[in-house]
């Protein structure tokens, strides 16, 4: 039992190294267009940073590089009707961070867009939120076919599972059954104490999932259970469960779910109520085209009182008062398995904010993508709304 408790422990601590990946999209960003060396120093060593932080490799060489990534301060202008032009007001930001990037292969503008500013202290807590907005159409990988190929796997209508578990049963015993005494109380005074009992016997589940919806499924399973507090005893279980799955990122995901169980001792002295219900967390990795390695943790109660026979020792040495014990029942379970998916759905379109659709508008004629794109570029910093237009949790 030690073996398959250890067993079972460093492979719920492997699944998170099972998970982990390397991005390998190469990233160039060009030397800063600006008038002013400082603003140029500055705006190349913060997206640098940023870039490396969010997960991209940079390179120097802009011929190794996937993205482009241009950088220009230009002075902000107000453009009248007859075509003059002069610096914006002082209550106004006095530059345009032109951000605009490009896919190296091609050299296809993807997204442009421009941010005002003042000075360029303003922009700490905004350069992260645009290099979130430029890169927002870049695929986690170099290959877009691969990634998706490798996103089929938690996008199945039927999955079909199997796994190794370890549930610890807790038997707690009703306070007013705890003291055994004997018929004979002027012979032996002293009643036998029943302790609580917790119980850990290996078994297994085969279930049946039915993803229904992207953020709900149902799972089907037959449990088999074996372990009692007075022996052992086979202990099958039909459960339901019903999945909410969680999908941050195309190589695992989670699955919290509620779940109710039908259980049925095969000893006739061993009752124990037909319903228990509870809830668990799945959290499962690519392990394959098709299917996924899960780690499985969840807790069960049972609705009612479980009734159990005395303790043979107790029982032959004349201790039969209660003549039965009467119990609380709980079940915490820890799994590791495989599901396998038959039959794909159609891929999940997730929900894109108004500001990073206005920001990625393709123009399909000109393969073209702008925010603005004049030259002379009139924004009243007044207008910029920062509850609505900057996320702080993007």
């Amino acid at each position: 039992m030690k073996k398959v408790f250890a067993l079972l422990f460093f492979s719920l601590l492997a699944l998170p190294i099972i998970a982990q990946t390397r991005e390998d999209i190469m990233v160039h960003i060009a030397p800063v267009t600006a008038s002013r060396p400082d603003q140029a120093s500055y705006f190349k060593e913060n997206f640098d940073s940023e870039t490396a932080a969010a997960g991209y490799a940079l390179t120097e060489n802009i011929n190794e590089a996937d993205y482009v990534l241009r950088l220009e301060v230009k002075p902000n202008l107000v453009e009248y009707e007859d075509g003059f032009q002069e610096p914006a007001p002082p209550e106004e930001p006095q530059y345009i961070l032109q951000v605009t990037l490009f896919q190296q292969e091609g050299n296809v503008e993807m997204v442009s867009f421009g941010f005002p500013f003042t000075e360029v202290e303003e922009m700490y807590e905004f350069n992260l939120f645009l290099l979130y907005q430029a890169m927002a159409n870049v695929p986690l990988t170099r290959f877009g076919d691969v990634e998706m190929q490798d996103d089929l796997w938690r996008h199945k209508w039927i999955y079909v599972r199997a796994s190794l578990d370890l549930p610890f049963t807790i038997h707690r015993i009703n306070p007013s059954d705890q003291s055994v005494y004997h018929p004979d109380r002027d012979t032996y005074p002293h009643p036998q104490i029943i302790h609580n009992v917790v119980d850990y016997v290996a078994g297994v589940t085969l279930g049946v999932e039915v993803q229904y919806l992207h953020w709900m499924s149902s799972e089907l399973n037959l449990l088999v259970r074996f372990g009692d507090p007075t022996g052992s005893a086979f202990v099958p279980g039909l459960g339901l469960q019903v999945k909410f799955p969680i999908k941050p990122d195309r190589h695992f995901k989670l699955s919290p779910y509620i779940m109710g169980q039908l259980q049925r001792v095969t000893v006739p002295s061993y009752r124990v109520p037909p319903l228990a219900i509870g809830g668990g967390m799945q959290f499962g990795v690519r392990g394959g085209s098709m299917g996924a390695l899960f780690a499985d943790a969840n807790f069960l109660y049972t609705l009612g009182t479980v009734t159990t026979p005395l303790p043979r020792h107790l029982d032959s040495a004349g201790y039969n008062e209660p003549s039965t014990l009467r119990w609380t029942r709980w079940v915490i379970s820890f799994s590791i398995g495989y599901k396998i998916g038959f039959v794909d759905r159609p891929p999940h379109v997730p929900y894109v904010p108004r500001r990073l659709r206005n920001a990625n508008t393709n123009d399909n004629n000109n393969n073209n993508a702008n925010i603005s794109t004049s030259p002379s570029y009139n924004y009243n910093f007044n207008d910029f709304d920062y509850d609505n237009d900057y996320d702080d949790n993007y």
